[in-house]
C-alpha cells in the first residue's frame, strides 16, 4: 500500500473508510464526518448497514456533495475497552478486504480510529505491520497470477505525530515476516540447502549483515558431524550459514533456526499424509532470516548472531540408520534410534557453534515436535527455558503484546538423563517408546548450550496455518517474528 498524509478531506470520487466504534458518541470526529456524509451517519448504525462488530468490515453507497461514494466501514467495538492487539484484527482485516476487492484509491479518516487506550504510535504502527503481513499472497509458480492492485490511502489525520515512521516501522515487520512465507512455501525441489543459502546471501548483500557459508566439505572437516549426518543422504547437500548482524559492541544474542528443507523421515518414513507439507521444516530457519532482516532495516542496537543448519533428511544407500552413530560438533556420540528425529540433530551442532561466539543468551526455533501439538494444540508454541528464568517473562510478555499464543513447558532432570540413556554412545536422539517426546527434544537441543541462557521455540503446531485470518491466507505464519523483535526493541 502507497499512503498520503492529507490534513483535510477534498477528493470526493474516492471510497471512504472509517471505523465504526458501538457508541457513535466515541467517534472522535463524528461530527466532521457525519456532516460530510450529510447526517447519515447515526441511521446507518442503527439500520445495521455499518456493523461496529470488531474487525467486521461493511460497505454501503452514500452520497457525499451529491456524487454517489462508497463507505467502507470496519467495527471497532467499545473503545472504551479496545487494546493494542484489537487493531491487529481490525487493520488486518482492512487490508484484507481492500486487497480481495482491488481497490485504488480510498481515503481514510484516521481521527474515527482513535482511542485514549492505545496510543497513536502503537496503532499505526500495527496498521503498518498488518498492511503488508494481511495481504501476503504466494503465487510464484502459478501460469494464471491475479493483477495485484497496491491502494493507495489518502490517510486524513489531525495528529502531530510522526505518522509515516510508525507506519514504516510496522511496515518494515510486516514486509519481513512476508520474507520468511515466502521462503517457507518455495517448493522444496527448488528451496534446496545450497540455493536457500545462496538466496540468503544475496538478500543481505548491500546490507549492514555479514554471510558466511559452509559448504558440505567444510561441514565434514570441521566436525559439524550431526549436521553432515543428517544431510548426506541427500544428493542436495549441507549447508551452514552464519548471519552477523553489529549493531552494538555488547555479547550477541544467539537466534538458531532449523532449516531441514525436506524432511522425508529418512529410513523411518512417514506416511503418506505425514508428508506433505514437510517443506515447511525449514519455517525456524525462514523465520531466523526474517528476525535479522526486521533488526537490520529497523537499526536495532544490539549485537546478533544467527546460525542457519540446513538439509535435507532424504532415503538413499548414504542416508543415516538407526542404531548409527556420529560425533557432534561438541565432541560427543550420538546414536540414532530415530532418523525422522533429525531436527534435534542439525540444531544441536549449530547451537554448538554458535555458543563458540560467547552469546549472552541462545533462542533457537524449530518445527520440532509432534509432541508439542498434542500438548498445545495448533496455533501455539511451546517455550523451553534452560538458565534463561531471567529472560523468559519478558518473552512471554512480548508475545503477549505481539498476539502470538505461547507456553512455558518444562524440561526436567528426567529428560536430561534420558538423553544419556545410549548403551553404545555418549547421548541418544529419541526414546521411542516413551511420552514426552516435546520435553525430551528441548533436553537435547538444549544440552549443547551449556551454561548458556538458552530458549527453545517449538514452532510445530505455530508455524503454518490452515486458516485464512486477520494475519493473512493459509500457509507458513512467520512465527515468533514479531516476539522476538519486540523482545529486543524492549531490551
Amino acid at each position: 500500500m502507497k499512503f498520503n498524509i492529507l490534513e483535510k478531506y477534498s477528493n470526493n470520487e474516492f471510497p471512504i473508510i472509517i471505523g465504526c466504534p458501538s457508541h457513535l458518541n466515541q467517534m472522535h470526529n463524528f461530527e466532521e464526518v457525519n456532516n460530510i456524509l450529510n447526517g447519515q451517519l447515526d441511521n446507518l448504525k442503527k439500520q445495521q448497514i455499518i456493523s461496529s462488530e470488531l474487525g467486521e468490515v461493511t460497505s454501503t453507497a452514500v452520497t457525499v456533495n451529491n456524487n454517489i461514494v462508497k463507505l467502507i466501514s470496519i467495527g471497532l467495538g467499545n473503545l472504551k475497552e479496545i487494546k493494542e492487539n484489537d487493531y491487529q484484527v481490525i487493520y488486518g482485516n482492512l487490508s484484507r478486504y481492500l486487497h480481495s476487492n482491488k481497490i485504488e484509491t480510498v481515503n481514510l479518516f484516521d481521527d474515527t480510529f482513535l482511542t485514549q487506550n492505545v496510543t497513536e504510535k502503537e496503532r499505526l504502527y500495527r496498521f503498518g505491520w498488518l498492511s503488508k503481513q494481511a495481504v501476503f499472497q504466494f503465487d510464484h509458480y502459478k501460469s494464471n497470477k491475479s493483477a495485484n492492485v497496491e491502494t493507495t490511502i489518502n490517510f486524513i489525520s489531525t495528529s502531530n505525530e510522526d505518522i509515516e515512521s510508525y507506519i514504516k516501522h510496522g511496515e518494515i515487520l510486516g514486509d519481513s515476516i512476508n520474507l520468511a512465507r515466502t521462503y517457507s512455501q518455495t517448493p522444496p525441489n527448488i528451496l534446496t540447502p545450497d540455493y536457500f543459502a545462496q538466496q540468503i546471501e544475496e538478500h543481505f548483500r548491500n546490507s549492514k549483515v555479514q554471510v558466511t557459508i559452509k559448504d558440505e566439505q567444510a561441514i565434514r572437516e570441521e566436525g559439524i558431524g550431526l549436521l553432515d549426518a543428517v544431510g548426506k543422504g541427500s544428493v542436495n547437500p549441507p549447508r551452514l550459514v552464519t548471519l552477523e548482524y553489529k549493531g552494538s559492541k555488547n555479547d550477541p544474542i544467539a537466534l538458531v533456526g532449523k532449516g531441514v528443507t525436506y524432511d522425508s523421515g529418512g529410513y523411518q518414513i512417514k506416511s503418506k499424509t505425514g508428508m506433505p507439507t514437510m517443506k515447511y521444516d525449514m519455517s525456524g530457519a525462514s523465520n531466523v532470516v526474517a528476525m535479522v532482516n526486521a533488526i537490520s532495516e529497523l537499526q536495532l542496537p544490539v549485537h546478533i548472531v544467527a546460525v542457519l543448519p540446513l538439509a535435507e533428511n532424504m532415503v538413499s544407500s548414504n542416508a543415516m540408520k538407526p542404531d548409527d552413530v556420529f560425533t557432534a560438533l561438541s565432541g560427543e556420540t550420538v546414536e540414532i534410534t530415530n532418523t525422522d528425529a533429525e531436527g534435534r540433530l542439525v540444531l544441536g551442532d549449530a547451537v554448538s557453534y554458535v555458543a563458540q561466539y560467547k552469546p549472552e543468551l541462545i533462542m533457537n526455533f524449530a518445527t520440532l515436535t509432534g509432541a508439542v501439538v498434542a500438548a498445545l494444540g495448533l496455533g501455539k508454541t511451546g517455550i523451553f527455558s534452560s538458565d534463561a528464568d531471567q529472560y523468559i517473562e519478558d518473552v512471554k510478555k512480548a508475545a503477549r503484546y505481539s498476539n502470538e499464543v505461547s507456553f512455558e513447558l518444562p524440561i526436567t532432570d528426567e529428560e536430561k538423563d534420558d538423553i544419556k540413556s545410549s548403551e553404545v554412545a555418549d547421548l541418544t536422539n529419541c526414546i521411542l517408546n516413551k511420552n514426552g517426546k516435546a520435553l525430551f527434544a528441548a533436553a537435547f537441543v538444549t544440552h549443547f548450550s551449556g551454561d548458556i541462557p538458552h530458549l527453545h521455540f517449538d514452532i510445530a503446531g505455530s508455524g503454518e496455518t490452515e486458516k485464512v485470518s486477520f494475519r493473512g491466507p493459509k500457509g507458513a505464519t512467520g512465527a515468533m517474528i514479531p516476539t522476538v523483535i519486540h523482545f529486543l526493541k524492549n531490551r
